[in-house]
């Protein structure tokens, strides 16, 4: 607590978490559940807000006190510490509830990637505020639940639906995309989309489509991808025993996990990791691989392309632990071993973000993500622009590259050689892999 500001631990927040997770996944197909789980939710997110704001404005009255002599420096740098830490936790937190409502969208959605994508490439909404837009958005909401035959989503406690403020879907399957004008009386609903997923997905399928100045295809795949999150599951389990595990994944990828509850001692931590796969590391080294390192927690940030955790194969209560970072999961990553065996497989290496000069690279620091050709491979007739997302799932949802080849070869095999900018691919069976 800071003068006044009472702001629970993260490891109370952390049951709260699991309670929603639970009932987002066990009581799914009840609309009450649903309706009163991200009203709650909604609820949790404004007072985070206020506490974020609280924090902030108690920040800059120390700010104040220091200059004029009221606290010492010492007391000051010691309260903005305490404070930073707090805003962190608090943002973890937000985070946390914007991936349970991120795996109720999935199953909404029948777990179309493709069409999520589309719907999340927009700037996110970071902060609600209870302010007359939100209110509005609140009615249009709850109208929604009404209706006998439909369910909601509010859009902007979400990391997908970032298109409109509220998304109706019906038992028919059809979707409805609402804006809602902020304004004193009720706003007039806005249909932007209602169709069917599958229309949809045929809609964009009958030719180019332009989006964004872009052209896009959307190809619908039956390969039944691979992933190790198996073998993440099983190496988590080792973690909850002894603390620590360190899983290695052919030779491109090592996982190492540290359960907060058990490892206490950092030092210790470092040496177990270093000398685990010491091997394959000095290798990596010796050739001067490029190899990146990330966190779980980082995919939070960045959620259009990979699944939410909220639907990964695993318990309940590991899912609570990676979103709320009670288990610590970091990935390195060789991107350089994934170039030979894109190479073994028969596809050239045509340009590659790594292969760039450091002018190069700050060259294109001004533009977007999107707009950066991360890596581009060739088998004739076909040229791939690989985007940045596809090499975030071997990361986070650790897809193999055998299927990231496979998804490839489908692509030659079927023509694909229009002039389109960008590709997105919708799995028949990815609701296996997540259900």
């Amino acid at each position: 607590m800071a003068r006044g500001i009472w702001n629970p631990q993260m490891r109370l927040w952390r049951d709260v978490v699991e309670d929603y997770l639970y009932i987002s996944k066990i009581r799914i197909n009840n609309k009450l559940c649903m309706f009163k789980l991200q009203m709650n939710i909604i609820q949790e997110m404004l007072s985070n807000t206020d506490t974020i704001d609280g924090y902030k404005e108690l920040e800059e009255k120390l700010t104040e006190d220091v200059k004029k002599g009221e606290i010492t420096k010492e007391n000051f740098e010691h309260e903005k510490e305490h404070i930073e830490s707090e805003i962190y936790s608090t943002n973890i937190l937000n985070k946390a509830l914007r991936e349970v409502v991120d795996g109720i969208v999935w199953k909404y959605f029948q777990h179309n990637r493709a069409i999520l994508h589309m719907l999340a490439d927009k700037e996110p909404i970071e902060t609600i505020r209870l302010d007359q837009g939100t209110i509005n958005n609140l009615h249009e909401f709850s109208d929604v639940f009404l209706a006998p035959d439909a369910v909601a989503i509010y859009n902007d406690i979400t990391n997908f639906l970032r298109v409109g403020d509220v998304t109706q879907i019906k038992e028919d399957g059809s979707i409805e995309i609402i804006e809602v004008k902020a304004r004193k009386k009720r706003g007039r609903r806005i249909t932007r989309q209602k169709e069917r997923m599958s229309d949809l997905v045929q809609f964009f399928n009958t030719g180019y489509t332009d989006y964004d100045g872009k052209v896009v295809k959307i190809m619908n795949s039956s390969i039944k991808q691979k992933n190790y999150l198996s073998l993440l599951r099983d190496a988590i389990q080792k973690a909850r025993h002894k603390g620590l595990e360190s899983l290695l994944i052919g030779k491109h990828l090592i996982v190492e996990i540290v359960d907060l509850r058990k490892a206490k001692d950092a030092d210790k931590c470092i040496s177990y990791f270093e000398s685990r796969h010491k091997t394959v590391q000095e290798e990596w080294s010796k050739t001067k691989d490029f190899v990146h390192s990330s966190f779980f927690m980082d995919k939070m940030d960045y959620s259009k392309t990979c699944a939410p955790f909220s639907i990964y194969p695993f318990d309940i209560g590991t899912i609570t632990d990676i979103i709320m970072g009670r288990l610590i999961i970091r990935v390195l990553f060789n991107f350089s071993e994934l170039l030979r065996i894109l190479k073994k497989s028969g596809w050239s290496i045509e340009d590659a973000l790594i292969f760039k000069s450091e002018d190069e690279i700050k060259a294109l620091r001004s533009k977007r993500v999107r707009d950066v050709s991360f890596l581009k491979v060739r088998k004739r007739p076909l040229t791939i622009d690989v985007p940045p997302g596809l090499i975030a799932r071997m990361q986070y949802e650790l897809l193999s590259p055998s299927s990231v080849i496979e998804e490839f070869e489908e692509i030659r095999e079927r023509g694909l050689q229009e002039d389109f900018d960008l590709c997105l691919t919708n799995y028949a069976e990815d609701q296996k892999i997540w259900n």
